[in-house]
């Protein structure tokens, strides 16, 4: 989010019952990934101050793991077609 939202923008964006926001919000609030505040009959949701970098560095670790195994299964299925056309070329002759 780029800016403040009250819970009541933030369903009918989500498509959400405001029962269910506030479920998920609150959620969000022990996670201290938002924070609310009342103000009257509103309450406002903010970033709060514990961001997703330690979640963002462990799904980076796991992409960057992810990426080299695929990439070495390309070099393995290459390699197994290279072999399979040449095989497949001495058995017609």
């Amino acid at each position: 989010m780029r800016a403040d939202a009250s819970v009541t923008d933030l369903a009918e964006r989500f498509h959400m019952t405001l029962t269910g926001m506030r479920k998920h919000i609150g959620v969000l609030e022990q996670a201290e990934l938002v924070t609310t505040e009342k103000v009257g009959r509103v309450r406002t949701c903010k970033l709060g101050p514990r961001r997703l970098e330690e979640e963002s560095a462990w799904i980076e670790n796991y992409r960057q793991l992810w990426a080299a195994r695929f990439d070495a299964l390309d070099t393995v299925i290459e390699e197994l077609k290279r072999k399979e056309k040449r095989d497949g070329r001495k058995k017609r002759e």
